[in-house]
């Protein structure tokens, strides 16, 4: 095992530029356009927040960050932010942020566990929006954690302005974590009060700041107008057994399931830690205490969703935080022993996450790389109608390859007008296809007559567009063989005025391609 902790940075160097390469392929989408529009404008963020949202951090961060219109910004921040947000996670349990032998295998552990466990890693990490609310918010939470476990276990009494900072942004980064943070921090209050008789004026003034910031968060007035349309009022209408009933039987296991890999992780070490205990080995108890606090805290940012009328993949990262967190605190206490079998259990479990690790990035990668091929012909299409004074007209939608769940692409929301308002259209609706169409982009171009034309790739996929609609057969030459697909076979699709055609054969090595009758 590599113990020297002059490895570690070399790590966080690797994570990070994963990190940065996917999300170097990854086009702004969904509502990046609506943020980027919103711009910095205090009036804007103002109209916002009392008709839209009371997440002022996050969308102040989605506002910042799209503002440099920069894709290598983009890609350097997320890929910072990440590594940030896992370094601070792994760090808390030694309340330092000094190297340590021991972050060979934490490191590690944590970052690729947050990798393939996320449960939705396309819009909580590489989406500019959906990173401002599910990343940004987790990375100021998981800096106010590690500030708040430093101070209660030192004994600090001297207030730190950044933690009073920290409280306020924790406190308003989501619905579902807010709350647990005033909770939190009122249980540090509360131990004083309870265990040492006195009160801590700088936790007194963490607590408010925490609070104030929940406050804002929760009674935004954009909060009660979304509420207030149709659709939520159906929810909210119901007995509040009835939703909780439903959130308990529908949602909280379904959710859960969504990070059962960093559950299985947790049990692993448990089951680690139960070896030890067995061979007389002693645990710390502050950081068996906390992985269960970790692991309670967790499990109520979920239940608390009972009162959400809806419940997306992306939330459950509030929860897979402090799942996390508790890993690290787990694992910690674990390597802290210095025995063999929790060194050697805990570097197995590493490399078992990365072997998944590595089919699970493969996969993205060349997903990925697909839909910025796609975007340049999205692009292309938006660029050629509204250079033909078109108003109105539509983009195919963006379609992923084969990823290790579903949580791994983005969103696919689009709303036509946002769309049209940020290229300088009236409306640019979306469509369906249901193929890749990167070919376009990247793919051989042959003419085939004066209506149609071919592209076709290295990996087989092909795809016609035409002025008009194509009946006849197409014959597809290689070095080994000859196809002849008769149209019909071909996935369809029609793009403003444009008849598009895909198919894909195994032979990778496609030199020519022509229409017979």
């Amino acid at each position: 095992m590599i113990t020297s902790k002059k490895f570690t940075p070399f790590l966080l160097l690797v994570a990070f530029s994963l990190v940065f390469i996917i999300e170097w392929y990854t086009p702004i989408h969904s509502d990046d356009y609506r943020y980027s529009l919103l711009g910095l404008s205090f009036e804007k963020h103002f109209h916002h927040y009392m008709t839209w949202s009371g997440r002022v951090v996050a969308d102040y961060v989605s506002a910042l960050i799209l503002a440099v219109n920069s894709r290598f910004f983009y890609a350097f921040i997320t890929g910072l932010v990440v590594i940030a947000f896992c370094f601070l996670v792994v760090k808390t349990p030694s309340r330092s942020f000094r190297l340590h032998k021991n972050d060979v295998l934490l490191f590690p552990l944590i970052f690729l566990t947050y990798w393939i466990s996320n449960p939705n890693i396309g819009q909580t990490t590489f989406w500019i929006v959906g990173s401002a609310n599910y990343l940004w918010t987790n990375l100021f939470v998981a800096a106010w954690i590690w500030g708040m476990y430093r101070i209660c276990v030192e004994n600090i009494t001297a207030t730190k302005w950044y933690m009073v900072a920290l409280s306020l942004f924790s406190g308003c980064s989501t619905e579902s974590i807010g709350p647990f943070v005033v909770a939190l921090a009122a249980l540090a209050v509360v131990y004083d009060a309870w265990f040492h008789k006195t009160v801590i004026l700088s936790k007194l003034l963490y607590l408010c700041a925490s609070i104030a910031g929940a406050l804002v968060l929760i009674f935004s007035p954009g909060n009660f107008i979304r509420a207030s349309g149709e659709t939520h009022q159906v929810w909210y209408q119901k007995p509040l057994t009835e939703r909780i009933a439903y959130h308990l039987t529908e949602r909280f296991f379904s959710h859960q399931a969504l990070i059962w890999i960093g559950w299985v992780v947790l049990v692993l070490l448990g089951i680690l830690a139960f070896v030890c205990i067995k061979r007389n080995v002693t645990l710390s108890r502050v950081k068996t205490v906390m992985m269960w606090l970790m692991v309670c805290v967790g499990i109520g940012t979920s239940l608390i969703m009972f009162a959400s009328p809806t419940y997306p993949d992306r939330v459950m990262n509030g929860t897979f935080m402090f799942l996390l967190f508790a890993i690290a605190f787990l694992a910690s206490n674990l390597l802290d022993t210095g025995q063999r079998v929790a060194n050697r259990g805990v570097a197995a479990i590493v490399l078992i996450l990365v072997g998944v690790f590595i089919w699970s990035y493969t996969l993205m990668l060349t997903a990925y790389k697909r839909v910025w091929q796609q975007d340049q012909v999205r692009l292309q299409i938006i660029a050629h109608e509204i250079a033909g004074q078109q108003r109105v007209f539509t983009i195919p939608d963006f379609h992923f390859s084969k990823l290790q769940n579903s949580g791994g692409h983005f969103g696919f929301f689009h709303d036509p007008l946002v769309y049209g308002e940020y290229f300088g259209a009236e409306n640019i609706d979306k469509v369906k296809v249901g193929f890749d169409y990167s070919v376009l982009a990247t793919g051989n171009k042959q003419i085939l007559n004066d209506a149609v034309t071919a592209w076709f790739n290295a990996d087989g996929d092909i795809i016609l567009v035409s002025d008009a609609p194509v009946e006849s057969t197409v014959e597809i030459s290689s070095d080994s063989k000859r196809y002849t697909l008769p149209v019909a076979q071909f996935k369809q699709a029609t793009i403003n005025q444009a008849y598009w055609y895909y198919h894909s054969v195994p032979d990778k090595t496609i030199k020519a391609i022509a229409l017979v009758p």
